[in-house]
């Protein structure tokens, strides 16, 4: 067995390990888990990992029945981030059928996924938190795992 002495790290590459255990320390949601738990978003130690919704991907599976309104202005996004396009409006009155929700890619915030029952042409993507009741309670199926 080769035994290699112990060094001590040099003083950059030990600040750069205390900042980067400090940022995910401070990056870490108080809700350890639930991104989005004032919106009642309900996790499990398996939905940890962050997941999204990438944009441009298709429409999720419509699971659930409820209609859904915006509270104030807000764009509709091609994915569940606000790194994706937002072609489209919608206002307050106009009525939503909602889809489901997933997560934004930082695993931060939650989104669902909307279509304008006036303008179906209006689909895609709103942040849960500018929608009345906090948006979808269903989790969208096979969202997009983070790249490694």
């Amino acid at each position: 067995m080769i035994r290699l002495p112990i060094r001590p790290l040099p003083l950059a590459a030990s600040t750069l390990a205390l900042v980067a255990a400090t940022t995910t320390i401070l990056m870490t949601p108080a809700s350890a888990g639930e991104p989005n738990a004032a919106a009642g978003k309900a996790s499990t130690s398996a939905d940890m990992t962050p997941m999204h919704w990438s944009c441009g991907r298709g429409a999720p599976q419509n699971l659930d029945d409820r209609p859904g309104y915006v509270t104030e202005a807000a764009n509709v996004r091609s994915g569940s981030s606000t790194r994706c396009s937002d072609p489209y409006t919608i206002y307050p009155g106009e009525k939503l059928d909602m889809f489901c929700w997933a997560r934004d890619i930082n695993g931060i915030h939650t989104w669902t996924y909307v279509i304008s029952v006036p303008n179906k042409a209006k689909r895609g993507w709103i942040r849960d938190d500018l929608l009345q009741g906090n948006g979808s309670n269903e989790v969208c199926p096979g969202q997009t795992p983070p790249t490694e």
